[in-house]
């Protein structure tokens, strides 16, 4: 964690701000709309990046209201919310304008449907009582609504079983994320085996990682190759990242993270060539 009178490394900027899922999210959806024809185009991906982190800055912001968190993007939240609430207010604005006025009909819809959801979460882990709160299943709800959002656009282009497949298994490696993150902030950085056994607090993340990888080859590498390849080279960055994760401190390994899902970098250049 970084000391509060300390100046936070610049490469931990991204994630004060909570500007790393914003570029996961379009990286993804410019990819899915790629590889399934659905032509999205720059005012879809603005909304997409506002609405991300319009949740992402709410939920870190009530956390660090509640006192719910201890990590550095908590207390920057907590010093530095009257400064953002503003820019937030700003932000919301303009999303909900430029979802009203411009987005078709039918993506509004789905939309507000994705919204209600997202409504649900914030009440489940910000307003239930503190004993629901544990036995609710966080990280996977963020999970499934992240990929969700972020292949919206191409919902309506689904031809084929692989399709929602690809859909399904980046669901998948979205949890995988948001676990192995919130696992190694709990559980520290060190590795799992305590005289040669497996710790009763630790989770397979890397395992979990390459089962979801692996999937996406021989599942997806026919139909959607470009796909299968991008959430392949996530999967393998996060199983990697969870082996050698005693290397990194708690910080770092948040940052890279978010890194690993950056695959669609990689991807884009051929996901018109071949999808």
């Amino acid at each position: 964690m970084v000391p509060c009178n300390a100046a936070p490394r610049p490469w931990l900027w991204p994630n004060l701000l909570s500007l790393d899922a914003p570029v996961v999210a379009v990286l993804w959806q410019v990819l899915f709309a790629r590889c399934f024809h659905a032509g999205v185009n720059a005012l879809a991906a603005v909304v997409l990046v506002l609405a991300v982190w319009l949740i992402y800055a709410a939920d870190r912001v009530l956390d660090a209201w509640s006192q719910k968190g201890g990590m550095p993007r908590h207390e920057f939240y907590r010093r530095h919310w009257r400064a953002v609430l503003p820019v937030w207010t700003l932000a919301l604005a303009i999303a909900g304008w430029l979802a009203w006025t411009r987005l078709p009909a039918l993506l509004f819809r789905q939309g507000m449907v994705l919204l209600a959801a997202v409504a649900l979460y914030f009440a489940a882990v910000h307003v239930l009582p503190a004993a629901l709160r544990r036995a609710w299943p966080k990280e996977a709800a963020v999970a499934v609504l992240f990929a969700l959002g972020a292949s919206l656009a191409a919902w309506n282009h689904l031809r084929s079983a692989e399709d929602a497949l690809s859909i399904l298994l980046f669901c998948c490696l979205c949890w995988v994320n948001c676990f192995a993150i919130e696992y190694w902030e709990r559980v520290g950085t060190t590795q799992p085996f305590a005289n040669g056994e497996l710790s009763t607090t630790a989770w397979p993340v890397g395992i979990a990682a390459m089962c979801v990888g692996i999937a996406a080859l021989i599942l997806l590498h026919q139909h959607r190759p470009v796909l299968s390849g991008a959430e392949a080279a996530s999967a393998l960055g996060l199983a990697l990242l969870d082996r050698g994760r005693h290397r990194f401190t708690a910080d770092a390994l948040r940052v890279l993270a978010d890194v690993a899902l950056l695959s669609p970098i990689l991807f884009l250049p051929v996901a018109g060539m071949r999808a």
